[in-house]
């Protein structure tokens, strides 16, 4: 034994986080990133500060293949950086190999392979059989396609009206939208890991994010943190209703995203329902806000259940 220790936590809430920042690491393992935000990832990176003689610091990373618009696809395959997609500074670093059941067939049961994943349906196969990065089973927005995403120039110069989105907690989130001819357009998104709704507001606030005063319609279980958003109300908070307006203004080809919204669009391909036909609660934190925004304006800021 030479002394070395493994520390295994988690990013999942406040109290995970604050023991991973209370150390330094000389490895750092991200298991199952598909289901690990950018945010919290990056939160992680100042933690790999230990200096240990003749070893070199690094992270590992694995996954289930996710949706192509995952950071981590846009990392490891396309070496751009998520939120911008401009090319990495340094792309070297970034290292990836695929492993899929039939390179570990040994050590797995006979029949694993040949009467399991062999009979999945076709996007589940894909993914956790051969590998590939496709959009997962029970995706709520299957409607939503590439041709939705706009660039700067092909956003509208001006708008009906703008509503704002906020969810709380671990993962802050904020998303503006802007409503022209009975269209929606997702202009710009925000948020952070491990920050205070105070922190955010300022964050947004310095941008210029609040200028043209609108409504921001809140997580309704927010309590006291509606009051710090400016034009902060409770949100409509009918997720099915508000999930198929959104998926009727696909339908109908009157739902864009900008491409700078690096929070809707890392999420908007993965989130999905379960096989009870319950929302996965795993990255939905932008999915929530939008959702808030859209739906609660579309009805006139009625607070549901």
């Amino acid at each position: 034994w030479n002394g070395s220790e493994i520390w295994i936590g988690g990013l999942g809430d406040k109290e995970q986080v604050d023991k991973i920042l209370g150390h330094e690491y000389v490895t750092i393992y991200f298991n199952e990133v598909s289901q690990i935000s950018y945010s919290a990832v990056t939160t992680a990176y100042s933690r790999l500060a230990m200096n240990v003689q003749g070893c070199r610091n690094k992270f590992f990373y694995d996954c289930n293949p996710a949706s192509p618009m995952h950071w981590a696809y846009k990392i490891f395959i396309r070496k751009i950086e998520p939120r911008t997609d401009e090319r990495l500074k340094k792309p070297e670093l970034y290292v990836s190999a695929v492993l899929n059941p039939a390179d570990n067939a040994e050590n797995l049961a006979e029949d694993y392979i040949t009467d399991i994943l062999d009979n999945m349906p076709e996007k589940q196969r894909a993914r956790f059989r051969d590998g590939l990065w496709v959009k997962p089973e029970g995706v709520v927005y299957d409607r939503f396609e590439e041709s939705m995403i706009l660039e700067a120039d092909r956003m509208p110069k001006s708008y009906d009206r703008i509503t704002g989105g906020q969810d709380f907690g671990l993962h802050i989130a904020a998303v503006k939208v802007g409503w022209k001819d009975g269209a929606v357009y997702v202009m710009s998104d925000h948020g952070g890991f491990n920050i205070t709704t105070r922190t955010a507001v300022e964050a947004q606030t310095a941008k210029g994010w609040y200028d043209e005063g609108f409504v921001t319609f809140c997580d309704p279980a927010g309590g006291e943190r509606i009051q710090e958003i400016p034009g902060g109300v409770k949100a409509n908070n009918s997720v099915d209703a508000g999930i198929d307006y959104i998926c009727a203004l696909m339908e109908r080809g009157k739902f864009f995203v900008a491409k700078s919204c690096s929070g809707v669009l890392g999420e908007i391909w993965d989130y999905a329902r379960d096989e009870n036909n319950q929302i996965i609660k795993v990255n939905d934190h932008y999915m929530d806000a939008m959702r808030y925004a859209i739906f609660s304006a579309a009805n006139n800021g009625v607070i549901m259940g």
